[in-house]
């Protein structure tokens, strides 16, 4: 098995975060809240935008996961608010191909210690009730179950929970 490698995007990298977002909105419709018909949409200053400005590495923690160099995860830190010891996890995603390899893992592990680096508290997240290998996998990692049962996005039949991980 190959060595995963995570890095931290900047605004330059918007093209790569671009071309891997759109991936997992065609890959995982049922696991974002948004759709590949909505960001598909985005112009290339807006995908820019995503990725931050030069405080970024306290606010804003944009990964992507490779492997050989071929992008094949995805995954957002963000802490919203100086003054709240929360940081959340968006946009989580793994390739078919690199599934079952450790990559989610690795950037969890990321995440984490970038949430006990800035002193943060609590790192919470929403899951798609039916992914199971999601849940799981949160789990393992020590999250637990919060808050209630949500529609994905208005009249979806698909369902998510809360999930907090206290560090």
């Amino acid at each position: 098995m190959s060595a995963i490698k995570v890095t931290v995007l900047t605004r330059k990298d918007w093209q790569t975060y671009q071309a891997v977002r759109l991936m997992s909105l065609q890959d995982s419709p049922d696991s974002f809240g948004s759709t590949f018909e909505q960001e598909s949409n985005l112009t290339s200053a807006q995908w820019a935008n995503r990725l931050g400005s030069s405080d970024h590495n306290k606010y804003l923690l944009p990964l992507i996961a490779e492997i050989d160099g071929v992008p094949l995860g995805l995954a957002f830190g963000v802490h919203r608010h100086c003054d709240d010891a929360t940081a959340h996890v968006y946009q989580m995603w793994v390739s078919p191909k690199a599934r079952g390899q450790g990559v989610a893992k690795r950037l969890l592990e990321y995440i984490i210690t970038w949430a006990r680096t800035n002193k943060l508290n609590t790192i919470l997240l929403d899951v798609t009730t039916s992914n199971l290998i999601a849940v799981n996998l949160y789990q393992a990692v020590g999250f637990e179950f919060c808050g209630q049962i949500a529609p994905l996005r208005a009249k979806s039949k698909l369902s998510t929970q809360g999930m907090a991980l206290t560090l």
